[in-house]
């Protein structure tokens, strides 16, 4: 398949890890006729592998429910939220990364070195190659299975089935985990971020889940938190601008009526929030269970936290990766149990109307000052952002809300009518993220944390999952998810549920907020089944100024992307192997 055989391989050994003592040769340097020789080539090869690790990954949330961009250049993530998509979009239909893999681990037996640790990078190289295949066959369903390095003179292939695609994900991740190390010692060869056993079985265990199997996903994910090597991540004490906002809590929560635990829940909130700041993100948190390293380099930093998601008004952000209304209503009421009834469109225009008049015309300066002198409780549309769950106050941005970290101090989120369905760099739906955004820059628009492809947090909600389907709302399950609550500073979740399918609408909704622009919601919704997509994606999207941002449209179609027309062009088989509905 021409479309596989598209990369040479010199000149892509980049050094994906800061903590690397090797010296790093040009490219241009290294012959073909000597390279794959020594151990230090080895190694060389292995960080082309590592080099594919995907960073922040926002693209396929604003697919879904969640979130929305309005920046139509940026992809066609608007054109699938209304049913527009068709092959002429290519939503990631490349082996590129499966190539470099398989010619690592065709070319490494050539590296003289230390067996037992050979093998190990092998299982290291492998992993990213089941990632791979898993975003493929997830986005795409049958797709080529390939584990051998390609000439490019090969005869074209076929698409291999889905069962096929996804026994060799479980399979290889099931067996590099028997491999790979609990953890790194660190230093040349050994440093820390590199896949662990954890790491392998975290992935299978959101495979597992992905594919519908169930027993497994129970299994993997039952493993790592038997064996003990992570955990969620919690602060013990706060800063002193944590401390102002959690002075003004009062403003959204009634501690004292509600019977809540002041102390416990601002620490949850600010515990949730701190896992992605520069002092926190690395892989010595014990919630990161693999790790996307970055480095103060021009080809490893993070553009997308400092930039791409922050609003304008924090500077060098445009904020057209955005939350949408949906999301805001799905966090949990202070009880952790109760979604709070939809409020009509025009009832919230009204009442964002009656705010914003008491600020309209303030430069950002007088508007900074003023905020704190309100007493936000008199206003109804305030209403909508008290007495809810923690993880809201730590991920979202909205109108009024203080926030004391950012790197230009104070800060109160502000929201302009007029930016709505504008050409700017403000969002359309009235909020922004606050949860991952970037507090430290490498430069004046990229920041240059790590950051986790996988936490702890997922394998606890993989594993409630998987077994509500296998055993129901146990002991167990309730276990795991007051774990997570715990952490939060929220309530234990109920000991009870009515039915299996109140225990997985729970669950899921769980999954939702705790989840919330890490990129997984697509892939959620399709695997919930058709009828959940039509009854999430069929639905318009309003502004709390009443602009509509989107008329969303679902069709079954979409449970699949198509496969674009460049590989077509390029592989005739797949021609008349299009996925239904394109």
């Amino acid at each position: 398949m021409k479309n596989i055989k598209n990369l040479a391989v010199l000149g892509l050994f980049t050094v994906a890890f800061a903590s690397c003592d090797m010296e790093v040769v040009p490219p241009s340097e290294i012959a073909a006729e000597n390279f794959w020789k020594t151990e230090k080539d080895a190694w060389y090869g292995l960080n082309a592998c590592y080099a594919q690790m995907s960073g922040m990954d926002i693209w396929d949330e604003m697919c879904t429910d969640n979130a929305h961009s309005h920046k139509p250049w940026e992809g066609p993530y608007e054109l699938i939220q209304q049913n527009g998509v068709s092959s002429e979009s290519d939503r990631g239909y490349s082996f590129s990364t499966i190539r470099i893999v398989n010619n690592f681990l065709e070319k490494v037996d050539g590296c003289e070195m230390d067996a037992a640790l050979k093998e190990r990078m092998k299982a290291e190289a492998r992993y990213f190659r089941a990632s791979d295949y898993l975003d493929l066959t997830t986005k795409f369903g049958k797709v080529p299975l390939v584990t051998t390095v390609m000439e490019y003179d090969a005869p074209n292939v076929k698409r291999d089935p889905v069962e096929t695609v996804q026994a060799f994900v479980l399979s290889e991740l099931d067996e590099i985990a028997e491999i790979l190390p609990d953890s790194y010692p660190g230093g040349e060869g050994y440093e820390k971020g590199r896949i662990t056993r954890a790491g392998a079985l975290a992935l299978r265990a959101r495979a597992a889940l992905y594919f519908g199997n169930f027993a497994e996903a129970e299994a993997s994910a039952g493993k790592i938190i038997q064996e003990g090597h992570h955990s969620l991540f919690r602060v013990t004490s706060l800063n002193a601008a944590q401390q102002k906002e959690a002075d003004e809590m009062e403003q959204y929560i009634d501690f004292e009526a509600k019977n809540i635990d002041k102390d416990k829940f601002v620490k949850g909130m600010f515990s949730y929030e701190c896992l992605w700041h520069k002092e926190n993100a690395n892989p010595d948190n014990p919630e990161y269970l693999v790790t996307r390293g970055y480095m103060a380099d021009d080809n490893n930093y993070d553009w997308t936290r400092y930039t791409y998601i922050r609003p304008s008004q924090l500077v060098s952000g445009y904020s057209s990766y955005e939350p949408m209304q949906g999301l805001i209503d799905a966090y949990w009421d202070i009880d952790g149990k109760t979604i709070r009834p939809e409020i009509p469109v025009a009832t919230r225009k009204e009442n964002f109307a009656k705010i914003t008049a008491v600020v309209e015309g303030m430069d950002q300066t007088t508007y900074i000052k003023t905020v704190p002198t309100l007493n936000l409780k008199e206003y109804a549309y305030m209403d909508e952002f008290r007495n809810r769950d923690s993880r809201l106050y730590a991920s979202m941005l909205f109108p009024f809300k203080g926030w004391h970290e950012t790197d230009f101090g104070t800060f109160y989120y502000r929201w302009n009518p007029a930016w709505a369905g504008s050409d700017g760099n403000e969002s359309w739906t009235g909020y922004s993220y606050r949860k991952l955004l970037s507090l430290t820059a490498y430069s004046d628009w990229a920041s240059m944390e790590d950051y986790p492809v996988i936490r702890y947090a997922e394998v606890l909600l993989t594993y409630a999952e998987a077994r509500i389907q296998t055993k129901g709302w146990d002991a167990e399950v309730q276990k795991v998810l007051n774990d997570l609550r715990d952490r939060c500073g929220m309530p234990n979740v109920p000991t009870a549920m009515p039915s299996k399918e109140a225990a997985l609408d729970f669950v899921r909704n769980e999954r939702r907020i705790e989840l919330a622009a890490e990129g997984q919601r697509y892939d959620d919704i399709r695997r919930y089944g058709a009828a959940y997509c039509n009854k999430v994606m069929n639905a318009t999207v309003y502004a709390p100024n009443g602009y509509e941002v989107v008329n969303m449209t679902w069709s079954d179609r979409l449970m699949l992307m198509p496969i674009p027309q460049g590989a077509m062009d390029l592989n005739p088989l797949l021609r008349d192997d299009q996925n239904p509905g394109y």
